[in-house]
C-alpha cells in the first residue's frame, strides 16, 4: 500500500468528489491522484489537506475529457492558455502538497505535419518546464494508445521518450501507463524496465478492459516485483474502472 495511490477520478465514483479522499484513506491508501479538479475549488483542496494524504499526481487541465479532448500542447494558438493552465496546476499542487503534474499532449490536427506538431508540443513543454523548475515540480507526459484515442500525439512509450528528449529538461519525465502499453500490444513487464531512468510515475489498470487487478492479463504484483528489480521506487497509481462500487475491487490490497 505504501507505493499505491488511488486515482480519485476513476475510483470511488459512487461517492461525491469531496467524499473520495476520506474514502481512499479509510481503504488504507496513503496517497491519491486526480484529473483536473479545480472546478471544485477550495472545498476540495481543504478536504485533501484534512485527509493528510500524499498527492502523488495532479493533471493539468487538458480540456473536456468526456468530450474527447486530451490536451493542447501541439496547438500554438493555445500556447498562452496552456501555460496559464499549467501555472494554475502549479498553484494547486503547492496548496495540496503535490509535486508532479501530468500534461496531456493533445490530438493530431489534420493538415499539419506530425513533425511540426511534435515541435510545437516540445516548445510549449519547454516553457512550462521553466515554470516547473522554479516551482520545484515535475511535469510528466504519458502515452495513450491509438485504439482508444486514435489521434493521440504520442501513443507509445518510445514516442513519449522522443518528445521528452526534444524538450531537454530534467523537469519533464515520463508517466508510464501500463494499460495503454498493453492495449498497444506491448508487454509492460518487459517495456517498463527499459525506460526506468525516465519514468517518474506509473499508472496501472488491467488489460483488456481497463478493469481492476485480476480482471485481465497484467498481474499487478508481478509488475511491482519487476519494477522493484529495475530499481523503481516511485508510486503506482491505480487508474482502473471498478464498474460499480470500488471497495469490493480492493480485496487484493490485503496481499499488497
Amino acid at each position: 500500500m505504501h507505493r499505491l495511490s488511488a486515482h480519485l477520478s476513476m475510483l470511488f465514483r459512487e461517492l461525491s468528489y469531496l467524499e473520495r479522499p476520506e474514502a481512499a484513506r479509510a481503504a488504507g491508501f496513503l496517497a491519491i491522484e486526480t484529473w483536473w479538479p479545480a472546478e471544485l475549488g477550495e472545498p476540495w483542496s481543504t478536504e485533501v489537506q484534512r485527509s493528510e494524504l500524499q498527492v502523488a499526481l495532479l493533471n493539468c487541465y487538458g480540456g473536456d475529457i468526456d468530450a474527447g479532448e486530451r490536451g493542447f500542447l501541439n496547438l500554438p494558438e493555445r500556447r498562452e492558455e496552456t501555460v496559464r493552465n499549467f501555472q494554475a496546476a502549479v498553484e494547486l499542487a503547492r496548496t495540496v502538497g503535490g509535486s508532479r503534474i501530468n500534461m496531456l499532449a493533445g490530438l493530431l490536427v489534420p493538415g499539419v505535419s506530425r513533425r511540426r506538431q511534435l515541435a510545437d508540443a516540445a516548445s510549449t513543454l519547454r516553457e512550462c518546464a521553466s515554470v516547473a523548475a522554479a516551482a520545484g515540480v515535475t511535469i510528466v507526459v504519458e502515452q495513450i494508445n491509438k485504439l482508444d484515442i486514435p489521434r493521440y500525439l504520442v501513443p507509445t512509450a518510445p514516442e513519449v521518450a522522443d518528445l521528452i528528449e526534444a524538450v531537454g529538461s530534467s523537469s519533464v519525465r515520463m508517466l508510464y501507463d501500463v494499460y495503454h502499453a498493453a492495449r498497444s500490444g506491448m508487454d509492460p513487464l518487459k517495456e517498463a524496465p527499459a525506460y526506468i531512468e525516465l519514468i517518474d510515475h506509473i499508472h496501472y489498470a488491467d488489460c483488456p478492459g481497463r478493469g481492476a487487478p485480476g480482471t485481465g492479463g497484467v498481474d499487478l504484483f508481478q509488475l511491482l516485483d519487476v519494477l522493484d528489480g529495475a530499481g523503481y521506487s516511485g508510486m503506482v497509481g491505480l487508474e482502473y474502472d471498478p464498474r460499480g462500487p470500488t471497495m469490493p475491487t480492493l480485496a487484493f490490497l490485503r496481499s499488497a
